[in-house]
């Protein structure tokens, strides 16, 4: 954080930003200023010189040929994210973003594609297909008392193959996981997550909002608090958008082949 003010870098948002995922970079900037922090969102597009500090790093979704078409920039700028990843900085990948922060994506064909490496895990397209609502019990560290109840959407033919010893994002609730009726979905290193929640994830969860960003303030020795009469209406909407999932999970959408 340079002069109290939070730095977001999005990674990738044209080629990887398929599924509203700028909503979890607005989602960082409404709760932060709620907090009365200031922010600075930077996006980052292939060839550029990528910035040496941040305070946390957005990948989004996106489908093979996106991945594809980044040709060698993700290796290039693959030791920078891991090195802001393991100095604390929260790195959060989602959907094909995860993917792309793994190890390496092993398509059905053609040669396998090199990832970020920031979580020590393969992803392997090819399995069952799972589309359906996502409801999750998360490990990510949150405020005391904040719910580790999370509510989102799956729609992926991914198998996500952790290494050893590497922590799961969350336990399903229901959903598809890192492999079809596995009971974790995702994966933590440090305090960054990769997940296949979409929706996006962060407006759904606020408080998953909140975990992030006091983990990316506690780092530079800042207190995160957040206003509840500020967020009031967000978090409202929030909630009510979690509940129609709720009701409907076990009713709408399942794996399909």
């Amino acid at each position: 954080m340079t002069a109290e003010r939070l730095t977001i870098l999005h990674v990738y948002p044209r080629q990887m930003g398929v599924s509203g995922d700028r909503g979890n970079v607005a989602a960082l900037v409404r709760r932060a200023e709620a907090a009365s922090i200031a922010t600075e969102v930077v996006e980052y597009a292939p060839g550029d010189p990528l910035p040496t500090t941040a305070d946390v790093v957005v990948v989004g979704n996106g489908p093979l040929s996106a991945m594809r078409s980044l040709g060698t920039d993700v290796t290039r700028v693959g030791a920078a994210l891991r090195d802001l990843a393991t100095a604390g900085v929260p790195v959060l990948a989602v959907g094909g973003g995860f993917d792309l922060a793994t190890n390496e994506v092993v398509p059905t064909e053609g040669a396998p594609v090199a990832g970020f490496g920031v979580f020590d895990a393969r992803a392997v397209r090819g399995a069952e297909r799972r589309v359906n609502y996502f409801v999750l019990d998360t490990r990510y560290p949150l405020l005391p008392g904040a719910p580790t109840r999370l509510a989102g959407f799956e729609d992926h033919a991914t198998r996500i193959d952790l290494g050893a010893g590497v922590e799961p994002f969350a336990e399903v609730v229901s959903g598809g996981g890192n492999q079809a009726g596995s009971p974790v979905e995702g994966a933590i290193v440090g305090t960054s997550f990769g997940t296949h929640t979409q929706g996006p994830i962060l407006p759904l969860n606020p408080q998953l909002t909140d975990g992030v960003l006091a983990a990316a303030t506690a780092r530079v020795g800042r207190e995160y608090a957040p206003d509840p009469e500020r967020t009031a209406a967000i978090d409202r909407y929030a909630r009510e958008a979690r509940a129609t999932v709720d009701r409907y999970v076990d009713k709408a959408f399942k794996r399909i082949a």
